[in-house]
């Protein structure tokens, strides 16, 4: 019991130091503090607040710490200065708080996986690791985040102005569905069954193998990741043939691993619009739709997307078995199986 109870204390003093350094102060304000001290409205720190994904707070309790103050109140001066709604402040802070979050876990579990595959430590003892190994790496880590950001910000922005120019050229543009793109959903055969027969571990070695398989086969293919769903995988690209390429990439790859089962994709392009960080529209429901039918090792597509790589790709891609297709929601489809015709795989450098 003694040891335990150091070991609780250990780890307390790990967890409070981490938040030291975290937090960069003491927390000193409350709501009513931040709001007559410095003018910001209580609806909206409460916003703020919530939409990071933090739990609401009372008026009274102290929680906020100076650094706290100044990024609530950063984000509220756009609005009070009209560069911003009240609406995008709360899509901003929403979009913050669901993707630093997710990075947050996503960085601290790949700590913890390293300490015990590398270090041979249990489930315990590698957390107890990775809260001593963060604060070593918070000066990398945030230099990453803000370079990553940067970056994706400025290709999104380069993206944005194309697309200005395009439909410019072309005189046209669809307020409800102003996107053009191929979007392609792709996941692991028989998943469930899987899921039952493997250790949490071996199991996560899979998703782990398809999801880094997949990412890398998008990002060589000039695609990006929209979102990953347990063992399903949802990807854009701008152009057909891209999508087309990535589809088909995806299937032959995880065909070819003897260490994961088959995957289905299923890919169309079309128009839909963004938000939050998504995709809608019919085109991205077909694509969904046509993935949870296609063959095991499969491309599935609808007829006018392989009419669009064909005219964007003469033979580069052999469409097949075009067959009347019932989807749940959708109605009868000409489904189109896809495979590679004359086009080269993708170089993945390797």
């Amino acid at each position: 019991m003694a040891a335990l109870n150091r070991r609780f204390q250990a780890v307390r003093r790990s967890v409070g130091a981490l938040e030291k350094v975290l937090l960069q102060g003491p927390r000193e304000h409350s709501r009513r503090d931040l709001a007559e001290q410095q003018g910001i409205p209580e609806r909206l720190i409460s916003t703020y607040w919530r939409s990071l994904g933090f739990g609401p707070v009372d008026e009274d309790t102290v929680v906020f710490t100076d650094e706290d103050a100044f990024a609530i109140g950063d984000l509220v001066a756009m609005v009070d200065d009209g560069a911003i709604s009240e609406r995008a402040f709360t899509s901003i802070s929403r979009g913050l708080g669901y993707h630093m979050g997710r990075l947050a876990m996503w960085i601290t579990e790949a700590l913890v996986e390293e300490a015990k595959s590398r270090d041979g430590k249990d489930d315990g003892e590698a957390r107890e690791q990775m809260l001593q190994t963060v604060p070593q790496l918070i000066e990398t880590l945030e230099t990453q985040v803000l370079f990553t950001f940067r970056r994706q910000l400025a290709a999104y922005s380069a993206r944005a102005g194309s697309e200005v120019l395009q439909a410019g050229e072309n005189g046209t543009h669809d307020e409800v569905f102003p996107l053009h793109r191929a979007v392609g959903f792709a996941d692991l055969v028989q998943f469930t069954r899987l899921s039952r027969s493997l250790g949490g571990a071996e199991l996560a070695d899979v998703v782990t193998k398809f999801e880094v398989t997949c990412r890398d086969i998008i990002s060589v293919g000039g695609g990006r990741v929209v979102k990953t769903v347990g063992d399903e995988i949802m990807f854009l690209a701008d152009a057909p043939e891209d999508g087309a390429q990535i589809a088909v990439s995806i299937a032959e790859a995880i065909r070819d691993d003897p260490d994961l089962p088959s995957a289905r994709v299923g890919m169309c392009w079309g128009s839909m619009f963004s938000r939050y960080g998504d995709v809608f529209g019919p085109t991205v429901n077909l694509s969904a739709r046509l993935e949870s039918v296609a063959d095991p090792g499969g491309v599935l597509v609808d007829l006018e997307t392989s009419e669009a790589v064909e005219r964007a790709l003469p033979g580069g891609f052999t469409a097949s078995e075009i067959r009347p297709t019932e989807l749940h929601g959708i109605g009868t489809v000409e489904a189109v199986a896809l495979s590679r015709g004359s086009s080269a795989p993708l170089d993945m450098g390797l």
